[in-house]
């Protein structure tokens, strides 16, 4: 379903991959600030960009038990600063699992809430989205503080839950329901 993309927001426009957003996409998943508190491979190969961008440029949009990411670009620019995955169906149905990046650029401009308060809401219904769920590095405070101005609640710390480049990291779960998140946005 891809009647509710493009997304606008004020700043932003949350859109669908193209395959030219392979090279935005690869800079900011090689920049060490950038990667620290994430899973992804460091560094990114191109070809894993390439690949990703081009299996999004033409994956069903939200497709139940799939994970789909889209774009987060500047209005202003058109340059490509971010991207928002979204799990659908995992890990059970009505349950959506976020992941996110931003470029360090586009980091402290309040860009990934003005994101999630964008394109969250509009999954809700086409997509019978009843909880929205991500888990986060405690080491990284301003990703919770994105999650918590959206209504997500901190779960417990679960310690040294995940090996990430060899280093053991705590995790926290965040979790919201749909009304909670709706009543969050809505303000």
């Amino acid at each position: 379903m891809t009647e509710i993309l493009p997304i606008k927001t004020d700043r932003l426009i949350i859109r669908a991959f193209r395959e030219d957003d392979a090279v935005a996409f690869y800079d900011w998943r090689n920049d060490a600030e950038v990667a620290r508190y994430t899973l992804w491979d460091f560094p990114y190969p191109m070809e894993r960009a390439l690949a990703l961008a081009r299996k999004m440029a033409t994956a069903v949009p939200f497709a139940e038990g799939q994970s789909y990411h889209l774009i987060i670009e500047e209005a202003a620019t058109g340059a490509p600063v971010g991207h928002v995955g979204i799990g659908n169906g995992k890990p059970s149905p009505g349950t959506a699992r976020l992941s996110y990046s931003l470029s360090r650029a586009a980091q402290g401009k309040g860009y990934m809430t003005e994101a999630l308060r964008g394109i969250l809401p509009a999954l809700i219904q086409p997509f019978g989205i009843h909880t929205f769920a991500t888990d986060i590095d405690v080491r990284n405070p301003a990703s919770g503080r994105v999650l918590e101005r959206l209504g997500f609640r901190a779960g417990p710390v679960h310690k040294q839950r995940t090996l990430v480049r060899g280093e053991w990291c705590d995790e926290i779960d965040y979790e919201v329901s749909a009304a909670e998140l709706l009543a969050h946005v809505s303000q």
